[in-house]
């Protein structure tokens, strides 16, 4: 038979060639921890903790019967406490029951009566709102015969409204001129649009 060159041979290689040691990956970790510690110095900060593996030393079927242990403790737990509650009795239901009736019928006497006083309250507003945009018209009653002299009430004298106090008003000079002669003068103060619109018009 023979040999395929590109399937290497177990004697060529060897089976130790294929498994790694212990000592192997040891001595890796550490030529691997001084790289990192020559490259902190190089920048000038500590290097960081070091995490630690957390190993027990028990085996995995111990692990598993530790954690199985722990589950079923934690199950009795909650069964424990889901048993320690009871049924209720046909009574305490009726109880209950008749509790829960009181306390719907109250506020279902309580809703009509905010019912009825917001039913109220609408009307009020809307009688007033229509008072108010409505207002009632008295009839006017028509003198019959007016008397030719009939009294005046005394009225209080009202005071004329005048300038604000501490306020001078300046008054206009009045021209003695002819009114014609004015207007020309104003007629050359405006400017020309406004004397072609005056002209025009």
């Amino acid at each position: 038979m023979d040999k395929d060159p590109s399937i290497p041979s177990l004697n060529a290689t060897g089976i130790g060639a294929r498994f790694v040691s212990q000592d192997a990956i040891e001595s890796a970790k550490a030529r691997r921890d001084e790289q990192w510690k020559a490259a902190y110095e190089r920048i000038g900060m500590p290097p960081p903790p070091q995490q630690v593996e957390d190993t027990d030393g028990r085996s995995l079927a111990e692990k598993l019967a530790a954690n199985k242990i722990k589950k079923q403790e934690e199950f009795e737990e909650r069964s424990r406490l889901a048993n320690q509650f009871r049924a209720l009795e046909e009574d305490e239901v009726a109880f209950l029951d008749q509790i829960r009736e009181k306390r719907e019928a109250a506020e279902r006497i309580r809703n009509q009566e905010d019912g009825v006083e917001v039913q109220n309250f609408k009307a009020a507003v809307a009688a007033r709102a229509s008072a108010l945009n409505n207002p009632p018209t008295a009839p006017i009653p028509k003198p019959a015969a007016a008397p030719a002299a009939a009294p005046k009430p005394a009225v209080a004298p009202t005071r004329k409204k005048g300038p604000l106090k501490g306020v001078v008003v300046k008054k206009k000079a009045k021209s003695t001129s002819d009114p014609k002669v004015e207007e020309t003068k104003a007629d050359e103060d405006e400017p020309d649009s406004k004397r072609r619109r005056i002209s025009e018009a």
